[in-house]
C-alpha cells in the first residue's frame, strides 16, 4: 500500500512538477482517500441427487455400476476443478435389481395391428396408366370401345406418337402404353387385389416394443448424482466509478487470492446456511488471508487490503444448497483519490504499479455537474434567441 509521501510525489510527477517542489502540490489542502478495486469470480460446484425406477428392455448387467444402500449418505470425492462442466454418476440401489418375463407377448412377438395378423393386406386390382393417367387414353373412344362422332383433339404439348386401339380398333389415337385400356394391373399384386403385409413383411407378427422383442426386461432403483459449476461474478469498485477498473492495466500492482478446498471456505463465524452441502467442520483457522501469491504467513490483521477483500467477500460466501467445492479466484488493487483544494476541479486517482504509480486525472463531479449545467444554460438560451427572431 502506497503512502501519502508517495501518493503526492506521484501526483506531483504527473502535473510535470519537480518530485522535491512541495510548493507545486502542497500537502495542505490535499485530501487522500483510498479505494478497493474488487474482482474475479466464486466457482462452486452444486450437487444434487435424485432417485427413481430405472427399465432396461431385455437384459442387462448392471455390475459395472456402484451399489448404494443410503443414496444421501454415497460418498462421491470432492472434484479437483470445481469448474469442471456438467458430470453425472449413475448408481443402482443393492438389491433392487429385478428381471422380468414381459407378460404381453410372447416371445418377444405381438400380432401385427395393421393386417391384424393375417399377414396381407387389400391391394388395387389395377393402377392408372402412367402414360396417360386414364384421361384421354383414346381419342376416338375415351376406353368405352365405342368410337365418338367427333374425336378428341391431341392434348396440347403431347409429343408420344399414338397407336391403335385395342378397343375401338382406331388407328393413332390410342396411349402408347395402355392401347386405349386406361390402366393397368397393379404391379405390386398383379390383379390379385392382396399384398404382403409391409409392416410384417406377410408375417403376421411384429417385435413387441416394450421388451424389444427379447421377451425380457429389467427394472431396478437408480440414483443419480449430477455435478454442475455455479459462477459468482465479483467486480466491485469501492466508491469509484465503474470505470475505474478501465483506468488500470494488468501491470499494475495487484494483489491476488486462489483458493480451492478448504481454504475457499468462509471464517468460522461466517453465515454458512442450511440443507445439503452445508459444511459444519470448518476449523478457526480457515480464513481467507492463506495466499499462495502473497506467502503462507500473510495475515488478515497484517494486510488491510486483504481484510477488505475477506469483508466485501463474506456475504457472498454462504452455503448454496448442495454445493460440494467451490474456488475463490480474486483480484485487488488500492487506488488513492486525491483532492486539494487548490485545484477542486480535478481529481488525480493514484494507480500502484512497477516501476513506479501511475496517475489518471478526471474532472471532479462537481466541476462536471457545472459544464453540463452551463451547456443547457446556453441551450436554452440559443432557444429563445432563435424564437425571438422568428
Amino acid at each position: 500500500m502506497l503512502s501519502d509521501d508517495d501518493i503526492l510525489a506521484a501526483v506531483r510527477r504527473a502535473l510535470g512538477a519537480a518530485g522535491a517542489d512541495d510548493a507545486a502540490f502542497p500537502a495542505a489542502g490535499a485530501h487522500i482517500t483510498r479505494h478497493l478495486l474488487v474482482a474475479g469470480e466464486i466457482v462452486r460446484c452444486v450437487e444434487t441427487r435424485t432417485e427413481g425406477t430405472a427399465f432396461h428392455a431385455g437384459t442387462r448387467d448392471l455390475s459395472d455400476l456402484p451399489e448404494y444402500d443410503d443414496l444421501d449418505r454415497y460418498p462421491v470425492p470432492a472434484p479437483a476443478d470445481p469448474g469442471a462442466a456438467r458430470s453425472t454418476l449413475r448408481l443402482v440401489r443393492r438389491g433392487s435389481v429385478a428381471a422380468h418375463a414381459c407378460s404381453t407377448c410372447t416371445n418377444g412377438r405381438k400380432s401385427c395391428a395393421r393386417c391384424r395378423g393375417a399377414g396381407d393386406v387389400a391391394c388395387r386390382t389395377h393402377v392408372p396408366c402412367a402414360g396417360c393417367g386414364g384421361r384421354l387414353c383414346c381419342l376416338a373412344c375415351e376406353g368405352t370401345g365405342k368410337r365418338a362422332r367427333e374425336a378428341s383433339d391431341r392434348p396440347q404439348g403431347e409429343t408420344a406418337s399414338r397407336v391403335r386401339c385395342r378397343k375401338c380398333g382406331a388407328d393413332d389415337a390410342a396411349c402408347g402404353k395402355c392401347r386405349g385400356a386406361g390402366r393397368k394391373k397393379c404391379g405390386v399384386c398383379g390383379g390379385t387385389a392382396s399384398r404382403p403385409c409391409p409392416d410384417c413383411a406377410g408375417g403376421g407378427t411384429v417385435a413387441h416394443d416394450f421388451c424389444a422383442g427379447t421377451g425380457r426386461y429389467v427394472e431396478w432403483t437408480e440414483g443419480v448424482v449430477v455435478r454442475r459449476p455455479v459462477v459468482d461474478t465479483v467486480e466491485e469498485s469501492s466508491d469509484l466509478p465503474a470505470r475505474a477498473f478501465a483506468w488500470t492495466n494488468e501491470a499494475d500492482a495487484w494483489g491476488r487470492v486462489d483458493h480451492v478446498g478448504e481454504d475457499a471456505f468462509p471464517p468460522y463465524d461466517t453465515d454458512t446456511g442450511s440443507g445439503p452441502g452445508t459444511r459444519t467442520d470448518l476449523g478457526e483457522d480457515t480464513h481467507l488471508a492463506k495466499d499462495t501469491h502473497l506467502g503462507e504467513d500473510t495475515d488478515l490483521t497484517q494486510d488491510t487490503d486483504l481484510a477488505e477483500v475477506a469483508a466485501r467477500l463474506k456475504p457472498r460466501l454462504g452455503f448454496r444448497d448442495g454445493e460440494v467445492a467451490r474456488r475463490v479466484r480474486i483480484r485487488y488493487l488500492s487506488l488513492a483519490r486525491v483532492t486539494h483544494d487548490d485545484h477542486p476541479h480535478r481529481v488525480h486517482v493514484v494507480i500502484p504499479g512497477r516501476p513506479a504509480p501511475r496517475v489518471v486525472t478526471v474532472r471532479s463531479p462537481r466541476h462536471a455537474w457545472r459544464l453540463a449545467a452551463l451547456a443547457l444554460l446556453v441551450l436554452v438560451a440559443a432557444v429563445a434567441v432563435s424564437r425571438l427572431l422568428t
